[in-house]
C-alpha cells in the first residue's frame, strides 16, 4: 500500500499550488480564453487557397511512483520524472472543401531508462493526413457528412482511445485500451485511407490500415488492416443525457517478413457503451480478439503469446465541482487461453524490471490482469489545462501464480492548444 505521505505530495498539493493562480477569476477567464485560440493565426474564408491555419502544441509533464512484489516475492520501488508528451503541429483548411493536420512528436524522454538519453527533434509523425469534405462538395443525398480522407491517422477501438490524449480522463489509458490500439511496431499511429459519413445519429468510419512503418508517411509493403465502426447516439429522446454504442472490428492480413500492427494480432471486436446523467457518466469497453502467431516485425511469435483473449473495462465518473474537479474510477480485467497471452501495458513497471537485473516480473507477460484506478482532475482551463493524478493497483497472474502486484501514483500536468 503506498505510504500516506506520497498521496499527500501527489494529489492534494497540486491543487494548492493551482488554487494561489486563481486568485482572480476574471484574469483566469481571460487567460483560458487566450489559451484556447492562442494557436489561430490566419483565417480568410474568402480565399479560394488557403482558408484558416492553426498551430498545435501539446505539452505534458509527468512523475511517477511504484511499489510492488515481482513473481519471487521480491518487493521493489521505483520513481520517475519525465517529459511524457511534446507534440507540435499545424492544421488547417484550403481549397474550400479540404482540410490537413499534421502533428510531430519531438521528445524521446527516456533520461531514466537504461542508456540514460533525452532526445529532442522530430521522432515520428502522431498524424499526417489530408480529407476531403465529400458531401459539401458533391452535395451527396441521404448523407449528413463524408468525410474522404488519406495519411497517419489513430485506429480506435476501445473507449478510451475515442479521446485523444488532449482529453483523457485517466492519467494512463489502460493496458487492455493500448493492447487494442493500432499501432505501428514503433509504438505510433499507422498510414491509412478511409471514408467516414453520419446519416441522422448514426456515424460510420471504414479504413484501410498500412503495417509499414516509417519516420514520415510510410508505404503498403507490409500487412493490411480492414477496419469498421458504428456509432449510434441515442441521447435525444433516451432518459439519460449522453447514451451511446459503438462497435469496432479490425481484421489483419499479412504474412511472415512483413511489419505488422496491433504486436501481430489477428482481429479485434469492441463493444462500448457511454451513459451520463447530470454529473454522472459510465464508459464501458467489452471487447475480444486473436493474439495471431506472428510479431510486429513478421517473424514467428512464442506460441504461449497466440490465442484468443478478451477483457472488460468499466470507467465511473462524477463532476465534484462541474467543470473544474473530477473523480475518476476504472476497472480492468482481461484473460487470455495462453500464459502469456497478456501483457502489462504499465508505463512504469516494464521501466523498472529494465532498469534493476534483480527484478524478475516475467518481462510483464501473463494470462490474467486485474487492475483498480482512482483519480482526481482538475480543470484550469477545462481540458486545456489540467492536472490528473491518480492511484492505480494492478495485479498480473500466469497460471496462477502472481507475476506482479503492486501501486502506482502519479500526478500530470498537461496543456495543449
Amino acid at each position: 500500500m503506498p505510504r500516506p505521505s506520497r498521496i499527500i505530495f501527489f494529489l492534494p498539493g497540486v491543487f494548492i499550488f493551482f488554487s494561489l493562480i486563481e486568485l482572480s477569476a476574471q484574469m483566469a477567464d481571460e487567460f483560458c480564453r487566450d489559451l484556447k485560440d492562442f494557436g489561430k493565426f490566419y483565417e480568410n474564408q474568402d480565399s479560394t487557397g488557403l482558408q484558416s491555419a492553426k498551430l498545435f502544441l501539446s505539452f505534458q509533464h509527468q512523475v511517477g511512483h511504484i511499489e510492488g512484489t515481482d513473481k519471487n516475492a521480491n518487493e521493489f520501488d521505483d520513481s520517475f520524472e519525465e517529459f511524457r508528451r511534446f507534440w507540435v503541429g499545424l492544421s488547417g483548411n484550403f481549397a474550400t472543401y479540404w482540410k490537413f493536420k499534421a502533428v510531430s512528436q519531438l521528445s524521446n524522454d527516456r533520461h531514466q531508462y537504461p542508456g540514460d538519453y533525452r532526445q529532442w527533434g522530430h521522432e515520428t509523425f502522431r498524424s499526417a493526413n489530408i480529407t476531403f469534405d465529400a458531401d459539401e462538395s458533391w452535395e451527396i443525398e441521404g448523407v449528413d457528412s463524408m468525410e474522404l480522407g488519406y495519411g497517419r491517422r489513430t485506429g480506435r477501438m476501445a473507449d478510451e482511445w475515442q479521446r485523444s490524449s488532449t482529453v483523457i480522463n485517466c492519467l494512463e489509458r489502460s493496458s487492455f485500451a493500448n493492447k487494442l490500439w493500432l499501432y505501428d511496431k514503433e509504438k505510433g499511429n499507422p498510414l491509412a485511407a478511409w471514408i467516414k459519413w453520419s446519416v441522422d445519429n448514426h456515424a460510420f468510419d471504414t479504413a484501410v490500415f498500412s503495417g509499414t512503418y516509417d519516420d514520415y508517411l510510410g508505404g503498403w509493403e507490409d500487412s493490411r488492416v480492414y477496419y469498421a465502426s458504428w456509432l449510434g447516439d441515442f441521447s435525444s429522446g433516451s432518459s439519460y443525457d449522453l447514451l451511446e454504442y459503438w462497435i469496432s472490428y479490425y481484421r489483419q492480413d499479412g504474412d511472415s517478413q512483413e511489419d505488422h500492427l496491433a504486436g501481430g494480432m489477428d482481429w479485434s471486436l469492441s463493444l462500448v457503451n457511454r451513459l451520463g446523467q447530470g454529473p454522472w457518466a459510465l464508459h464501458s469497453t467489452l471487447a475480444f480478439g486473436d493474439n495471431g502467431n506472428l510479431k510486429k516485425d513478421g517473424s514467428a511469435k512464442n506460441i504461449d503469446r497466440s490465442g484468443d483473449f478478451w477483457g472488460v473495462v468499466l470507467m465511473p465518473m462524477y463532476w465534484l465541482q462541474d467543470e473544474k474537479v473530477k473523480l475518476v474510477g476504472r476497472y480492468l480485467y482481461q484473460n487470455s487461453e495462453q500464459s502469456e497471452g497478456l501483457k502489462l501495458n504499465s508505463r512504469y513497471v516494464p521501466l523498472s524490471d529494465s532498469r534493476d537485473s534483480l527484478i524478475d516480473l516475467n518481462q510483464g507477460y501473463g494470462d490474467s490482469h486485474q487492475s483498480f484506478y482512482l483519480g482526481l482532475n482538475y480543470y484550469l482551463c477545462g481540458e486545456h489545462l489540467k492536472i490528473i493524478s491518480g492511484v492505480q493497483h494492478d495485479q498480473l497472474k500466469s497460471v496462477g501464480v502472481s507475476q506482479y502486484r503492486g501501486w502506482t501514483l502519479g500526478t500530470s500536468l498537461r496543456i495543449w492548444f
